[in-house]
C-alpha cells in the first residue's frame, strides 16, 4: 500500500557500522575508506589560479557519506587517510595531526547530529532529508574544515597562498560544499541499502528509458560545451547555452526520480570540471567561481525539485490507496447487505418449511413439495456460495474433455429464458473438444449474457459463436448494445467496479466470470467501442484424449472401518449415518490430532480416511502425511470448502479423491465409487 515516504532514523550495526561483519572484513573496509579519501583528495584538477583545486574537492563527499556505510567504524577509515594525505610534508607534523583530527571530526559529528534529529539513513526522496543532511554538513564544514581549518594552515604557511585565512576558509567551503552537492547523493544512492520501493519502480518504469536518458545526456552537453564546439559563438551566447542547463535538468528531476537526478547531477558536474580543465588559464579566477556558484545552484534546484515531485508523487498514491479502500468498504459493505438480504429470505424458506413439514401428518402427499421448496432454498444458496469461491479462487476443478457442444448443453437450455425482446443466436462448429469443467463454463457465460442483457435497454441481438485457434477454443459473445468509453472498459473487470447505481450484487459478475476464466485454464479478454456494442472473448483450452488411468485394485476390504475427521458435529453425524447405512464401521475425530491418535492406535485396522483440510490442532493434510508414512496406498477421501489444488502434491496417488463442501450425498457415494470401496451395482440395490 503506498503511503508518505519515511527516512529510516537507526543506522546501520551497533553504531551505525556494518553489523555482522568479522574484524578481518572490518579492517578491509577501513583500509578501503582510507585509500578512497586519499585518492579522492589527490585528484588531480586545473591547475594555475590560487585556490583552484578546491573549486570541486571529492573527499568532502566521501568523508560525509561513509558514516551512512559504515557507521562510527568509518572514524579509523578517514583518520588513517586523512593522516597519510597531511603528512604527505606539506604541513609539520603538529599542525598535520590537528588537521587530522579536525577533518576526522567534521563528518563524525556532523552525522551524530543527523542520527539525533532522526535521520540515522537520509531518504533523499524526502525534502525535509534532503536539507538537514546538505544543511548539517554545510554547518560542520564551515565550523571545522573551512574555519579551523585554514586558521591551522595559516599558522602553518604564513606566507604564500594562505596569508588570507578569510580566502582560504571561503574556498575550502565551497569547494567542499560543491562536491558534497554534486557527488553526495550519488554515493548514497550507489552505496547505502534501502527497501526497494515496487511502485517507485513501476513509476520510471519509462517506456524508452536508455534512449531518453541518452537525449537529455547529449542535450546538456551540447548546451555546456555548444561555445567551445562552435568558436564563432560569442562569450554571451555560451553564457546563455550553460544557463539552458536549467530546462534539462529539471526535466531529469521530474522524469527519472531522485535517483536518477543524483547520477545527472554527478556527470554533469564532471563534465564541468572537463570544461574548466580544457579552458585553463584562458578564464579568470571570477569565472572559476562563477561556474562553481553556478553549478552549485543548479544541482540544488535539480535534488529539490526531485525530491518534492517524488514527495507529491507519494502523497498523490497514500490519498488514491485511501480513496480505494475507501470504495472497498463501501462495496464489501454493499455485498455484505446483499448477502445477508438474500441468505436471509432463504433461510426464511427453510425454517418455515421445516416447521410446515413438522405439522404435517406422516405420509402426507404435501410434505413432497415442502421438501423441494427447501432444497430449491438450499440451492439457491450453495450457487451464491460458489459465485463467491469462484471470486477468490477457491472453485474446486473437475476439468475433462468433452464436445464443445456438449458442455454448452446446461447452459444453452438456461437460455431459453431470455425475455423475448432478446434475440439469441448460437453459431457452434460440430468438431471442437475442450478440456474444463463445464460447470464453471456455464456459470462464466451465464454472467456474461446476463451483462449483455442488462446493457441492452430495448430489443437487440446477442450471437454466441466459437472458432478453433490451437491450442485455444475461441467462443465469442457479441451484442449490439451501447458499448463502453475507453475508461469503463479498462475497469470493467476490477471487483465492485459497476457504471450501474441499482440491483443487487452489482459490480461482481464480470470480476467473477475472469475468475472463471482463469480457472478454467483460460482468459478473457471484452472489446468494446460506444456505440458499437460489446464483444467478450472467451478462451477455453482444447480438449485431449484423456488416458485411461492405471489404478492399482485394491485389496480386499477387511474391516469396513473408516476413519472420519472433521471439526464440524453436523457434517460428521450426517456423514456417519451414509456410511453405516452402506455398512461401513466409523469412528469419529473432532479434530487432526485425535484422528491421528486413533489411526496410531491400529494403523492397519483401517479402509479409508476421510479427513477435513482445516481442523483444529492439526490439519488434514498434515494428518494424511503422517499417515503415507506408514500405510502410503491407505485410500484417503478428503473434504473442505477451500480449494485443493492450491496444495501442490496433496492429491498425488492413485487413491485420493478431493470432494469439495458443500457436497451431496450423492457426491459422497460417488466418491466413494471413485475409490473402489463401493460399486455402482450395490449402491443401486441398496437405493431399490
Amino acid at each position: 500500500m503506498a503511503g508518505p515516504l519515511r527516512s529510516s532514523s537507526s543506522p546501520p550495526g551497533r553504531f551505525g557500522g556494518p553489523g555482522g561483519l568479522g574484524p578481518g572484513k572490518r579492517i578491509l573496509c577501513v583500509l578501503g575508506l582510507a585509500l578512497v579519501y586519499l585518492g579522492a583528495a589527490k585528484t588531480p584538477f586545473p591547475s594555475g589560479l590560487p585556490f583552484q583545486a578546491y573549486l570541486f574537492w571529492p573527499a568532502a563527499a566521501v568523508a560525509h557519506t561513509a558514516f551512512f556505510i559504515l557507521g562510527a567504524d568509518a572514524v579509523w577509515g578517514l583518520a588513517l587517510g586523512s593522516l597519510a594525505l597531511n603528512l604527505g610534508g606539506w604541513l609539520p607534523w603538529p599542525h598535520a595531526l590537528a588537521m587530522v583530527v579536525l577533518q576526522t571530526l567534521e563528518p563524525l559529528i556532523a552525522w551524530r547530529i543527523l542520527v539525533r534529529l532522526g535521520v540515522g539513513r537520509p531518504d533523499l526522496r524526502q525534502v525535509r532529508d534532503l536539507l538537514r543532511w546538505l544543511g548539517v554538513s554545510a554547518a560542520a564544514g564551515a565550523f571545522f574544515s573551512a574555519g579551523l581549518g585554514a586558521q591551522v594552515v595559516g599558522l602553518a604557511h604564513r606566507d604564500g597562498g594562505f596569508r588570507d585565512p578569510l580566502a582560504t576558509s571561503l574556498s575550502w567551503f565551497l569547494g567542499d560544499l560543491t562536491a558534497l552537492l554534486c557527488l553526495g547523493p550519488a554515493l548514497l544512492h550507489a552505496l547505502v541499502p534501502r527497501e526497494a520501493d515496487p511502485e517507485e519502480t513501476a513509476l520510471f518504469r519509462l517506456r524508452h528509458p536508455v534512449l531518453e536518458g541518452l537525449a537529455l545526456a547529449g542535450l546538456c552537453l551540447l548546451l555546456l560545451f555548444g561555445a567551445r564546439i562552435n568558436p564563432g559563438l560569442s562569450r554571451d551566447v555560451g553564457l546563455a547555452l550553460q544557463f539552458a542547463l536549467v530546462l534539462p535538468m529539471l526535466g531529469v528531476a521530474l522524469r527519472f526520480g531522485p535517483r536518477g537526478t543524483s547520477w545527472g547531477v554527478a556527470l554533469l558536474s564532471l563534465s564541468m570540471l572537463v570544461l574548466l580543465w580544457v579552458q585553463g588559464r584562458a578564464l579568470p579566477q571570477e569565472a572559476f567561481r562563477f561556474s562553481q556558484l553556478y553549478l552549485m545552484v543548479l544541482a540544488l534546484a535539480a535534488l529539490i525539485t526531485a525530491a518534492a515531485a517524488e514527495e507529491a508523487r507519494a502523497a498523490r498514491r497514500a490519498l488514491e490507496t485511501r480513496e480505494l479502500q475507501g470504495q472497498r468498504m463501501e462495496a464489501v459493505a454493499t455485498l455484505a447487505g446483499g448477502l445477508v438480504h438474500g441468505f436471509n429470505n432463504q433461510l426464511t424458506v427453510l425454517l418455515g418449511n421445516l416447521d410446515r413439514l413438522r405439522l404435517l401428518p406422516p405420509g402426507s402427499p404435501e410434505a413432497a413439495i415442502v421438501t423441494g421448496r427447501m432444497e430449491d432454498a438450499t440451492l439457491s444458496m450453495e450457487r451464491t456460495v460458489h459465485q463467491l469461491k469462484a471470486l477468490s479462487h477457491q472453485t474446486p476443478l473437475r476439468a475433462f474433455s468433452l464436445p464443445l457442444r456438449e458442455a454448452l448443453a446446461p447452459f444453452l437450455l438456461e437460455t431459453a429464458a431470455l425475455p423475448d425482446r432478446i434475440d439469441f443466436q448460437v453459431d457452434l462448429p460440430e468438431d471442437l473438444v475442450v478440456g474444463l469443467d463445464p460447470e464453471l463454463l456455464r456459470q462464466a457465460l451465464q454472467l456474461l449474457v446476463a451483462n449483455a442483457v442488462e446493457a441492452l435497454s430495448g430489443t437487440g441481438r446477442i450471437r454466441l459463436r466459437a472458432e478453433r485457434e490451437d491450442p485455444w477454443v475461441r467462443l465469442i459473445l457479441e451484442d449490439d448494445g451501447p458499448g463502453m468509453t475507453p475508461e469503463v472498459l479498462r475497469r470493467a473487470c476490477d471487483p465492485f467496479f459497476t457504471t450501474r447505481s441499482v440491483g443487487r450484487n452489482r459490480g461482481l459478475g464480470l470480476s467473477i466470470a475472469f475468475s472463471l476464466a482463469r480457472q478454467m485454464g483460460g482468459w478473457l479478454t471484452l472489446h468494446s467501442r460506444p456505440g458499437e456494442g460489446t464483444r467478450a472473448e472467451l478462451g477455453l483450452p482444447q480438449g485431449k484424449a484423456m488416458e485411461s488411468l492405471s489404478v492399482p485394485p485394491l485389496a480386499t476390504l477387511r474391516t469396513r472401518r473408516i476413519l472420519l475427521a472433521d471439526d464440524e458435529a453436523g457434517i460428521r453425524e450426517l456423514t456417519q449415518e451414509v456410511l453405516r447405512d452402506h455398512g461401513f464401521e466409523v469412528v469419529e475425530a473432532a479434530d487432526g490430532q485425535e484422528a491421528l491418535e486413533a489411526f496410531e492406535a491400529d494403523p492397519s485396522g483401517w479402509d479409508l480416511v476421510i479427513l477435513d483440510l482445516v481442523m483444529p490442532r492439526l490439519h488434514g493434510a498434515d494428518v494424511l502425511s503422517r499417515i503415507r508414512g506408514s500405510r502410503p496406498n491407505l485410500p484417503a477421501l478428503l473434504i473442505s470448502g477451500y480449494n485443493a489444488e492450491a496444495r501442490p502434491g496433496l492429491l498425488e496417488g492413485p487413491h485420493q479423491r478431493f470432494l469439495a463442501k458443500p457436497f451431496r450425498i450423492r457426491d459422497l457415494v460417488a466418491a466413494m465409487e471413485e475409490l473402489g470401496l463401493l460399486t455402482p451395482e450395490a449402491d443401486s440395490s441398496r437405493e431399490r
